[in-house]
């Protein structure tokens, strides 16, 4: 598979990279902007936060 455009976030848990959010698209003619990249940071950031618990 291809992808044509991509973002990723990583999941910071107790300063540590624990994984990822990644948002793909096969769309020959997509680009993410600002909206795309604050989801993808907003869910990461809510992710690390609920692993720390």
């Amino acid at each position: 598979m291809e992808y044509k455009a991509q973002i990723i976030a990583p999941i910071i848990a107790e300063g540590d990279a624990v994984g990822a959010v990644v948002i793909m698209s096969k769309e020959a003619n997509v680009t993410f902007g600002e909206l795309e990249r604050k989801l993808a940071e907003t869910a990461s950031t809510f992710l690390g936060k609920q692993m720390e618990q």
